[in-house]
């Protein structure tokens, strides 16, 4: 770091600070002004080089894209289980998402409509690893009746109209939560400067 930019300094200079062998204190060339200037003029080149942060909306269609991904892979678990070949079913839209986190745990309930070969609309349940990448992170995946009313504490306030298998299968949503944490919601119409929606966390150990 330069810290002589705009002034001339004496090499000599350096011969009369302080060295282990005599820790008598020296005047040093640089003065406060110099160590401040320097200070900020690195703080400002490291930001220059800092990559730029995504914003909220760029945030909100990586998420977007990842659940897409993600329930490709959960349908592509039901069409094995189920003798189907991938390609007989469609994934239309997403409907419901919920984030759950139990214990340090992990889970996102989804609802999504499907379409079949003949084109019939279907409405699924799946629930994923939040980090979902591959086919162990696929904890359920199962096509709905419209008598499927599920219990899961952890979509009952926030995802109420979130529809859940009967039969269960679902790890997830089975235990009251403490406090909540938070993560953005693309339905927010709130600006960048507005807190993020709450979701529950639970309490306890990991």
């Amino acid at each position: 770091m330069d810290f002589s930019r705009g002034r001339s300094i004496n090499s000599d200079a350096f011969a009369g600070l302080e060295t282990w062998e005599d820790p008598t204190p020296r005047p040093s060339p640089f003065t406060f002004e110099d160590l401040r200037d320097a200070f900020v003029e690195a703080s400002k080149r490291q930001m220059r080089l800092r990559p730029k942060s995504p914003s909220r909306e760029d945030l909100m269609i990586r998420r977007q894209e990842h659940d897409r991904k993600s329930l490709v892979m959960a349908l592509n678990v039901y069409a094995k289980q189920n003798n189907m070949q991938p390609s007989e079913l469609e994934l239309v839209e997403i409907m419901q998402r919920n984030l759950i986190d139990e214990y340090g745990k992990g889970y996102v309930h989804f609802n999504f409509t499907v379409k079949s070969l003949d084109g019939t609309v279907h409405l699924f349940f799946a629930e994923v690893h939040p980090d979902c990448r591959e086919v162990e992170d696929v904890y359920h995946c199962t096509a709905l009746n419209t008598i499927d009313s599920g219990h899961c504490i952890g979509c009952k306030d926030r995802a109420s109209d979130l529809q859940h298998p009967n039969d269960g299968g679902y790890l997830g949503g089975h235990k009251d939560v403490g406090f909540p944490f938070m993560e953005y919601d693309d339905s927010d119409s709130a600006g960048e400067d507005e807190w993020p929606t709450m979701i529950g966390l639970s309490e306890g150990d990991k």
